[in-house]
C-alpha cells in the first residue's frame, strides 16, 4: 500500500560517548515522497540519516537507543545483516564519489559482486537512464567516472545506488558541492524518483527543502522541533523555533 510506513522511527536517541546527538525523535516515512530535514549545522541531522543504513555503528562510542524499522523490522535486531540493510537503503553522499573505474563498472560492479542474476547490460542502462544520465554517458561507458563534470558524478552515484535496487534512498547534501546548473538537474530528478522510492535529504538550503520535498522535519539542538507537509512547515509552522528559522532569524 502506497501510505504504509517503510521506515519508522520510534524514540530514536543517540550517544557519541558522553555527547547526546539526537534526542527522543520519532516519525514515519512512505514510499512515493520525500522527506527532508532541516535545521543548523551541528543538530543531528546527517547523524539520524546514517542510522538508517547503520553507517554509524563502527563510529567510536557510537551508542543508539531506541527503535528504527524497515518494513516492520528492527534494522539492528542481531539477525539482521548491515550489508543486506544498506542494500535496500542506499546512501548518496555530499561529495560524488564514483569509483576509479569506468562509467560501466561503477554501476555494474556492485550487482556483480552480490550475485546479480540478470543482464547486466540492462541494468547499467536502465540505472543511469532512471538517474537522467543515459543520453550524456551512452557513448562514454569505458571511459572513467572520474572523467565526468561534478553533477555528472553525482548523477553517476545516484544510478549506482539505484542499480542495488533499494527500496529508499539515503542523501546527505546531494547538492552542496554542484554548481546551480547540475543542482536543478539532480532536483528534477530526486522529484522524478520519488514514484519509486522513498528519499529522504538532509539540506542547509531550505529552498531546496521547499522545492523537492513532500514533507519537512526541522531538528535543532538533536530534537525534532516541527514534522509535516512542506507546505505548513514552511507557510504555517507551529512552533515559534521554527518559524523564526525559517525567516532566517534564527539566534
Amino acid at each position: 500500500m502506497q501510505n504504509e510506513s517503510i521506515l519508522g522511527v520510534d524514540k530514536v536517541s543517540v550517544f557519541y560517548n558522553n555527547h547526546k546527538a539526537v534526542e527522543d525523535v520519532s516519525f514515519s516515512m512512505r514510499k512515493g515522497a520525500v522527506y527532508a530535514l532541516i535545521g543548523p549545522s551541528g543538530c543531528g541531522k546527517s547523524t539520524l540519516l546514517r542510522c538508517f543504513n547503520r553507517m554509524n555503528d563502527s563510529v567510536d562510542g557510537f551508542r543508539m537507543y531506541g527503535t528504527i524499522t524497515f518494513n516492520g523490522k528492527n534494522i539492528c535486531d542481531a539477525d539482521v545483516s548491515p550489508i543486506l540493510v544498506r542494500k535496500k537503503i542506499g546512501m548518496v553522499a555530499q561529495k560524488p564519489q564514483p569509483f576509479m573505474s569506468s562509467v560501466y563498472k561503477n554501476i555494474s560492479w556492485a550487482p556483480k559482486l552480490n550475485g546479480y542474476k540478470g543482464d547486466l547490460d540492462e541494468l547499467v542502462e536502465k540505472s543511469l537512464k532512471q538517474a537522467a544520465l543515459w543520453d550524456e554517458v551512452k557513448d562514454r561507458l569505458n571511459e572513467s567516472g572520474l572523467s565526468l563534470s561534478g553533477g555528472q558524478q553525482q548523477r553517476l552515484c545516484i544510478a549506482r545506488t539505484i542499480a542495488m535496487q533499494p527500496e529508499v534512498i539515503l542523501m546527505d547534501e546531494p547538492c552542496a558541492a554542484l554548481d546551480p546548473v547540475s543542482t536543478t538537474k539532480v532536483e528534477e530528478l530526486i522529484s522524478e524518483l520519488k514514484k519509486d522510492y522513498c528519499i529522504l535529504i538532509v539540506t542547509h538550503n531550505m529552498q531546496q527543502a521547499a522545492r523537492v520535498s513532500d514533507y519537512t522535519a526541522f531538528m535543532y539542538q538533536g530534537k525534532m522541533v516541527e514534522f509535516g507537509l512542506t507546505d505548513d512547515v514552511f507557510n504555517d509552522p507551529k512552533e515559534q523555533l521554527t518559524k523564526e528559522y525559517i525567516k532566517g532569524s534564527f539566534g
